[in-house]
Order: C-alpha cells, then structure tokens, then sequence
C-alpha cells in the first residue's frame, strides 16, 4: 500500500462584500484569475458579490477584464498568453460555445484572432448554481459572477462545489473577514488578496481538490514515516 499526496483541481470563489474597495477589487480579481490564462488551480474562477454592490461592481470587473491584454508573452504589454494545448483550448471553448441561454456575456467568450490557443478575457453573469460552467473546473481566462445577500448565503455558494483548493473575502471589516473566512470549507483562504503562497504556510485543499499539504512544515511529513521506540530502562 502506497501513500498518496494529491494536489488536483480547483474552483476558487471570490466573496466580494459591499464595504470592501471595489476598483482594487475588480483590478485584483481579474489578475488572479486570468495570470497564466486561468491554468492555474488556485486561481479565482467564481466571484461572489453582495447584491448591493453587484451592478456597480460588474461594470468594474468588465472593465478590467477589457482592459486585460492576452497574445505572445514575448510581447510584456500582454497579460497573459495561449492555454497549453489544442486539446484544452477546445474544451474551454467548448465549455463557452454550450453555455445555456440563461448567461450573459459580459465581455470576451471568443477565441483572439484566428491562429493559436489564445482567448479573450471573460466575464459570464446570470448563471445558476448548478450551471456546469459553476460546477466544473474551466481552467481557462473565465469568471463568473453571481449575487449574494447575506454571509450565510456566500458561504453556502461559494462551499457548494465539489473542489476545496483556494478561495478569498474581500472587505474592509475584520470581523467579516474571520466569521466567513472560519467558515469556507477551503484548504486556503486569503484576505483582501489571493493566490499568494509563502514557504512556511501550507498549500492544498480538501474534497475533489485532494489531499495532504505542499510547503510548510507539513510538507515534510508528508514525506516522513513515524516509527515508535520505547524502551525499559528498569530492565
């Protein structure tokens, strides 16, 4: 029998509350979820936002997303460059040419230009919790947006996938930050910020996002076989 150490998929949410800054927000969550063209399983993928900020922060978030500049990576003007295979370009693009009628749109969902896996920034609202563009790790430059009222009810949203991996709070009052943050059911939990790892933290998630952690002291132990030795000096 063989240990295993898993580090798999993610579907990191976002909870953007009212109270926090909303354009640094908006210029954040765009970075962290299209870097690499969204081919990372920490990065932010599902942006939850309090209903009564959603309208002004959607505008935000489209407007940093067209403002986001993806081509050849040779060329530093460009964000972020192609997904790593044509096999996986035809799955994202696939995912965004099925979505059903009831999501909308906001910006980008197309391929960039004609030759290449490159694809435009995009940002889909009006999708439903069960949507498998919700439910389904896209691995691509693609953010959902959906409203919330209450904490209870972003935690319920953002907890209610089957990945664990990563995911962020996003507001101005501490003690939101840690009565959400004790509550989302993630391997990791940033504040204000996201995807960010340090050496001495540990990294991985839980559920379908896998098991056991990388960096940190609990990184080695993942490497380390206890044994016991106990001996009778009386003997």
């Amino acid at each position: 029998m063989k240990r295993s150490h898993l580090e798999l998929g993610g579907k990191a949410p976002a909870v953007v509350f009212a109270d926090a800054d909303l354009p640094r927000t908006a210029r954040m969550l765009a970075d962290f979820g299209y870097f690499n063209a969204g081919q990372d399983c920490t990065a932010v993928t599902r942006v939850l936002v309090q209903d009564s900020v959603y309208e002004q922060f959607r505008d935000l978030l489209v407007a940093a997303a067209r403002d986001t500049v993806t081509g050849n990576e040779d060329d530093s003007k460009n964000f972020y460059g192609p997904l790593n295979n044509v096999n996986h370009f035809n799955t994202v693009m696939g995912k965004l040419k099925g979505l059903p009628g009831h999501v909308t749109v906001e910006t980008g969902g197309k391929q960039c230009g004609t030759r290449g896996f490159f694809i435009e920034p995009t940002v889909l609202s009006g999708v439903h919790q069960d949507d498998a563009i919700v439910q389904e790790e896209t691995f691509g430059p693609v953010l959902t947006l959906q409203p919330f009222t209450t904490e209870q009810e972003a935690i319920n949203l953002a907890n209610d996938v089957d990945y664990a991996l990563a995911s962020s709070v996003w507001t101005s009052n501490h003690g939101t930050a840690m009565r959400v943050s004790r509550d989302l059911d993630f391997g990791a939990v940033w504040i204000n910020t996201h995807v960010l790892l340090t050496a001495e933290m540990p990294h991985g998630g839980f559920k379908f996002s896998g098991y056991g952690k990388d960096l940190s002291l609990y990184s080695v132990e993942e490497y380390t076989r206890v044994k016991h030795v106990m001996s009778d000096l009386s003997a």
